[in-house]
């Protein structure tokens, strides 16, 4: 929301939504308490203004995608590329956030559409479509004592790992099978950040699974070694849309990207 428009709201209604101080700006107790409503004036005012179409005929607006943080950052910048040639007015905002998350966002209408990444998925209420898988990779520092060859889950267990927050279901998998073969719980440390957990597995501090693409580089600059060992199901990426919402023109141009990212040709 623009400073002129917040300004003229506050007007309006009589009271400080923001207070502004020298490092920025914070809520007031009604600014927090009026948030929600904010936010869905800004979502209604994106869907309006995507179906109302550029001047050159172009669909233009707002669309918003709901996705995992790995997709986020090493699947879809290929999506934003195309759709400045194909829609350059049209803008795709990308949120992280896990299943469930996902989900309630599709069925209350504040995401157009969401990416999952689960090795099943059966929601009564969610359209669900799948476009491909996500590979994994079991990585470690090079400089970390692990056994040579393929290793177990229990020979793992003897070292710490590095998890993705509660809800990623590779993450909760691999923290299920090293609690079945006897790990201690002060063996799994939890991060918001697959940026984090690599850094701290270069530095030596523990092993983690992560989809492939996410430690491409890394394991191409030999600061991550690929580790020999059991890994979790293969998730597959689920494209999620409400089944009783008309799609605007573009949603479609973004949902058929989505497509085509996973299944080149295809369309």
């Amino acid at each position: 929301m623009r400073r002129q428009q917040l300004a003229t709201l506050e007007r309006h209604l009589g009271v400080r939504l923001f207070d502004r101080l020298s490092s920025g700006a914070v809520l007031t107790d009604a600014g927090a308490r009026l948030l929600s409503y904010a936010t869905q004036l800004l979502d209604l005012e994106g869907r309006l203004a995507s179906e109302v179409p550029a001047r050159d005929g172009r669909p233009a607006g707002r669309v918003r995608l709901i996705a995992p943080e790995s997709l986020c950052a090493y699947r879809l910048p290929a999506v934003l590329g195309e759709l400045r040639l194909l829609a350059p007015q049209l803008r795709l905002s990308l949120a992280p956030g896990g299943t469930a998350q996902a989900l309630q966002s599709v069925r209350a209408g504040t995401a157009e559409a969401a990416l999952l990444l689960e090795p099943e998925m059966a929601v009564a209420d969610v359209r669900l479509e799948p476009l491909g898988t996500e590979e994994l990779t079991m990585v470690a520092g090079p400089d970390l004592d692990l056994p040579t060859g393929a290793v177990t889950w229990a020979q793992l267990a003897e070292h710490d790992v590095l998890l993705l927050e509660d809800g990623c279901c590779y993450s909760d998998h691999v923290a299920r099978s090293l609690f079945a073969v006897g790990q201690p719980e002060f063996h799994r440390v939890r991060f918001a950040s697959i940026e984090a957990i690599k850094r701290c597995v270069a530095a030596g501090l523990g092993w983690a699974v992560l989809p492939t693409v996410t430690a491409a580089a890394e394991l191409q600059a030999g600061t991550l070694v690929a580790v020999a060992g059991p890994l979790p199901p293969t998730p597959a990426v689920h494209l999620a849309t409400h089944p009783d919402r008309t799609p605007s023109a573009g949603a479609m141009i973004v949902l058929d990207q989505l497509h085509t990212l996973w299944n080149p040709g295809s369309r």
